[in-house]
């Protein structure tokens, strides 16, 4: 069932919204969110030599934003224990984005620490260990930046986490 949109939208906006695969993120994400995460950062680190680089967390979030599991239920009519969880290995994620595997613990921490995700799980299956990465998709964003959790707080980060 194609769904019918009322108001104009720009250039080829009409067909990506009725096609597959398709989703909207929180626009304040790239406004406000990470502009303040990138600038606390750099506010930590200003004195030092050679600071750790952190523009590579706004790819892997959406990276790992575009790899949720959004299947409810398994082809056999149980729940998947995988829904909204997102779940590409170290490996995958290096080569996709080309940062280095030490990286990636790091930035997600920070991506965690600032409400972006929702939580990190180790999960086993047999002798393999997995991580499923809970990603918010930010519905709550104040004027000055942080996600608002479902309480109507902030969420605070760890600055020792960066």
């Amino acid at each position: 069932m194609e769904e019918i949109y009322d108001k104009p939208l720009p250039n080829d906006k009409r067909e990506l919204l009725t096609g597959r695969n398709y989703e909207m993120y929180n626009l304040d994400l790239m406004r406000k969110v990470f502009p303040r995460i990138i600038t606390e950062h750099n506010e930590k680190y200003s004195r030092v030599q050679r600071r750790p680089q952190i523009r590579d967390i706004i790819s892997l979030y959406f990276y790992l934003l575009s790899y949720v599991d959004g299947k409810h239920t398994r082809e056999d009519g149980t729940a998947s224990k995988r829904f909204g969880a997102s779940f590409p290995s170290k490996e995958q994620i290096t080569e996709n984005l080309g940062l280095a595997e030490k990286r990636i613990k790091p930035m997600i921490g920070i991506l965690e620490t600032n409400g972006l995700l929702l939580d990190v799980k180790d999960v086993w299956e047999g002798t393999r260990r997995y991580k499923w990465y809970y990603v918010s998709f930010c519905p709550r964003i104040s004027d000055d930046g942080y996600i608002v959790d479902e309480n109507g707080e902030k969420i605070m980060p760890d600055l020792s986490k960066y």
